[in-house]
């Protein structure tokens, strides 16, 4: 499973504290273990998903797994795609 997640505080002006993508893998879909630092993708260091990446959408196309994802301010910036590298 893919997800975002933040910090409580300060997320909408501190960059490291903004919303980033997590993972999670589940053999029942009840009890969840988190590999956040197997996500795969991380914010940029400059530009439109510096400061957040968020809301992301995953599906399958003629035999490629593409990701899409908000940008900072919540989408504001802009949105992109990712495509997984097997």
């Amino acid at each position: 499973m893919l997800y975002s997640y933040r910090s409580i505080d300060s997320y909408r002006t501190d960059p490291k504290q903004g919303y980033r993508l997590g993972y999670a893998e589940s053999l029942d879909g009840i009890h969840w273990i988190r590999k956040d630092n197997e996500v795969g993708i991380a914010r940029s260091k400059e530009g439109w998903d510096s400061e957040m990446i968020e809301y992301c959408h995953v599906f399958r196309h003629d035999d490629k797994i593409y990701l899409f994802y908000n940008g900072n301010g919540f989408g504001k910036s802009g949105f992109g795609y990712a495509v997984l590298d097997e």
